[in-house]
């Protein structure tokens, strides 16, 4: 992502949500984003809390916009966003999953316990590499 010092580029992540069940179920769907630690970037925090509700075996993609801008890009030159989404089969772990606590043990085990397949209710991945410009 080539940047500016204090230019705004939009971009669009999707999030995929799919609904592993025999019935159906109400999902909610949190999003979060770590900028670089040096440049003072945003976005930072959470970026999505949503629902949404799938028949069994179905699938959604949800598009995030987010505007990516760094203070100072060369600071965070060479270093990438993360993006961290978790499911929470039955929205009900919200308040254990607060923004910032995405990947804590607490929000870990409350999504833990609401499915057989713990292993698949958070996604983590690289985000667009800061160029400075």
């Amino acid at each position: 992502m080539r940047l500016l010092p204090d230019e705004v580029v939009a971009d669009t992540v999707n999030i995929s949500v799919a609904n592993q069940s025999g019935h159906s179920d109400t999902i909610g769907v949190y999003v979060e984003v770590t900028p670089p630690s040096f440049g003072d970037c945003t976005p930072t925090g959470r970026v999505l809390t949503t629902t949404v509700t799938l028949a069994p075996g179905a699938k959604t993609t949800i598009p995030v916009l987010v505007g990516y801008s760094c203070r100072e890009p060369a600071a965070a030159d060479g270093v990438s966003y993360t993006w961290v989404a978790v499911a929470d089969h039955g929205a009900d772990d919200l308040a254990s999953c607060p923004p910032g606590a995405l990947q804590s043990l607490t929000c870990f085990n409350a999504l833990a316990d609401d499915d057989q397949d713990p292993a698949d209710n958070r996604a983590s991945r690289n985000g667009p590499k800061v160029v400075a410009q």
